[in-house]
């Protein structure tokens, strides 16, 4: 596309949130997705209840699929697509338990398939294979699939102790369901020998990665990147991968003044600079979270752990 456009990724991000039941914690979330910059959110562990979900969307990403718990305050998925991606739905599917939710349609007129879900923290890997066997029937076109597996796939690789306290039958099954359905760990093409965790469990004082965004291997050629962030807020670390997408963007974003801080300039500046010290703050509060998670990684202090859950709260 010539001129005054650029091509534009899809930003795809994956999130065990620990419960959305709390306003604060819902408006939290998007706050932190838009500024993220995520295309598509895969959302694990809402925790709303089927005939009492709140609203989990606004002006930035008014468009949610999800699948809630029938009878209590558990588990449940969703799929939150921002306004900037053109997705038309043609189908959804819900796991009556709030395990799972695939939704079909198009980007751009190109055809794909989106699927989030959080496994049970027992039998993972049948609970994968019957979940992959029911996708198989559903998906259509690019399928991007993440969520939390509540299992290590690789614990050598992907713990901090090496090991895991699950059977190793475990792993390998749910690793043949994979291989089975043509799907690749983004982040582990991504960093093939690199360590790193999404989950700390203070019961068995050890790190996991159990966070995932799969891709079919016939599409690995449109990954650009995938990243575990920090846990700022939630237990679980976000996973962030970048695809390339059919989508367009402007190379430079349209600017226009708001003539309020021509009328107001003096309380204007005092809002520029009550929200100057607020990003300050954020962003010293934020690299401190950083620090100490890394620290703890490969410490596994209790003192460490104890700072770092107190940076979290100050963030």
């Amino acid at each position: 596309m010539a001129g005054n456009f650029q091509p534009a990724e899809l930003r795809l991000w994956s999130n065990n949130v620990r419960g959305l039941n709390v306003p604060e914690r819902r408006s939290h979330l998007l706050r932190t997705l838009w500024t993220a910059r995520a295309s598509i959110a895969f959302i694990q562990e809402t925790h709303f209840q089927w005939r009492n979900a709140p609203a989990l969307r606004d002006s930035r990403f008014p468009t949610g699929y999800f699948a809630n718990h029938p009878h209590a305050k558990k588990a449940g998925v969703a799929v939150l697509i921002a306004r900037t991606v053109p997705f038309l739905s043609h189908a959804a599917l819900a796991d009556p338990g709030g395990h799972y939710i695939f939704v079909k349609g198009t980007i751009a007129g190109h055809l794909c398939t989106l699927a989030c879900v959080y496994a049970p923290n027992t039998a993972q890997h049948t609970f994968l294979t019957r979940t992959l066997h029911t996708l198989e029937r559903f998906r259509e076109g690019l399928l991007i699939l993440a969520g939390d597996l509540n299992l290590p796939l690789d614990p050598r690789l992907d713990t901090s102790l090496r090991t895991s306290s699950l059977p190793t039958s475990y792993q390998c099954k749910a690793l043949t369901a994979l291989r089975n359905s043509g799907l690749a760990d983004s982040w582990r093409v991504a960093h093939p020998t690199e360590r790193d965790y999404s989950y700390y469990s203070t019961i068995h004082n050890r790190y996991s990665r159990l966070d995932y965004i799969f891709l079919p291997f016939e599409y690995l050629t449109l990954l650009q990147s995938s990243e575990i962030r920090t846990a700022t807020w939630s237990d679980h670390t976000p996973v962030l991968t970048s695809i390339a997408s059919p989508l367009y963007k402007p190379k430079e974003l349209q600017w226009r003044l708001n003539e309020q801080v021509l009328e107001e300039p003096g309380a204007s500046m005092e809002m520029r600079e009550a929200k100057k010290t607020r990003q300050q703050q954020t962003r010293r509060l934020a690299q401190q979270v950083a620090t100490l998670e890394n620290l703890n990684k490969t410490t596994l202090s209790e003192d460490t752990y104890k700072e770092l859950l107190e940076a979290r709260r100050n963030l």
